[in-house]
């Protein structure tokens, strides 16, 4: 019977063990490059089909740094830090006859928090004992997983123009902004430590001026859409969820000297 009860608790410890495994690594940092896309005033306009303005000539490159902190098997939570050079010409309406429209560059600098949800768990549902072999700990993670994030953020835009201003014109060539980027990824599991990930999706703004300017016939504020490849490495996490290399002493036991009374 002893043998019996002992059996029984070495199997709920390795089940516990397994079913807390992703705690084992719950922090990420990442960081990439990609391209972004504006669509502003000039070029294609947000009212027409954002289709339209996935140009390749209008087309520019974006990069891409972040940590992430994972909450549960299905929620990571996220500080992100962007940089874009976004670029457009108006092509649907040339506003000067012989002229092949009006163009605007800018610089963004993006920085938001938000949440990744997973719509399935990355760890594979192994059997207690299948989580290790001769070397110890393999990979549990699924090869391929996909996600769904929301972000909420600043955004600082500077724009540089080659534009004939008109009387009903606003101009604002630099500027702050709230932004909300939404999206959805795909994350390639190379290892427990190094991953893989394609993230895309639009970033909504409450402004007007990134481009630069503003006309009365504006009835939406811009935006602009950014895919980036990154990679991310996964940090070992000690048993005070502290990442392991910032820990210096993850198992040392706080004793306190006793007070003796004299």
């Amino acid at each position: 019977m002893k043998k019996f009860f002992i059996i029984l608790l070495s199997i709920a410890f390795i089940n516990d063990i397994s079913a807390q495994r992703w705690k084992l690594y719950r922090y990420e940092a990442y960081g990439g490059l990609g391209t972004i896309h504006m669509f502003t005033d000039i070029g294609v306009s947000n009212k027409e089909s954002i289709l339209n303005g996935f140009r390749l000539d209008f087309t520019r490159p974006s990069i891409t740094i972040g940590v992430r902190y994972k909450f549960s098997p299905f929620i990571l939570g996220k500080i992100h830090f962007a940089y874009g050079y976004g670029y457009s010409r108006d092509i649907t309406n040339p506003r000067y006859e012989g002229g092949d429209g009006f163009k605007s560059s800018t610089h963004l600098l993006e920085q938001t928090f938000g949440i990744d949800y997973f719509i399935l768990p990355e760890e594979r549902n192994y059997r207690s004992a299948a989580i290790y072999n001769r070397r110890g700990l393999i990979n549990y993670y699924s090869i391929i997983s996909y996600y769904l994030t929301a972000n909420i953020g600043i955004i600082y835009f500077n724009s540089n123009y080659d534009i004939i201003p008109r009387p009903y014109d606003k101009i604002q060539k630099s500027g702050f902004s709230v932004t909300i980027p939404i999206g959805i990824g795909m994350r390639y599991n190379y290892s427990n430590r190094v991953l893989y990930s394609l993230e895309t999706g639009p970033r909504f703004t409450f402004t007007d001026y990134i481009e630069g300017f503003s006309t009365k016939f504006s009835k939406f504020t811009d935006l602009y859409w950014i895919t980036s490849f990154t990679i991310s490495y996964r940090l070992k996490t000690s048993r005070r969820n502290l990442p392991a290399f910032l820990d210096k002493n993850p198992y040392k036991l706080q004793i306190h000297p006793r007070k003796f009374r004299r």
